[in-house]
């Protein structure tokens, strides 16, 4: 028990393979994420690209609502009209 603890044990002990061995299971690991990190980036480009479309779409329908619904006042105008003409005496 009289063993100095702070002694440098790399002349007991050979930790270079175990500290290349964690280096290069880090190195695996880290391309392994930017190959994810790639799939993901790609997947998002797609969906952004299918959302642009959908705005696409969204506009032209909200266009043709705001045509319905003018010609729907414009009817309307005109059934008054031609109402008030039946309501009239000759």
């Amino acid at each position: 028990m009289s063993e100095d603890i702070t002694k440098d044990i790399s002349s007991e002990y050979n930790t270079a393979p175990t500290i290349e061995t964690v280096l290069e299971r880090i190195e695996a690991l880290s391309q392994e994420m930017r190959a994810g990190f790639a799939i993901t980036d790609q997947r998002l480009t797609a969906l952004e690209e299918r959302f642009d479309k959908f705005d696409v779409r969204l506009v032209r329908i909200e266009s043709e609502v705001k045509s319905t619904h003018s010609e729907m006042f414009t009817l309307r105008a005109d059934f008054k009209e031609f109402k008030s003409q039946f309501k009239e005496p000759a």
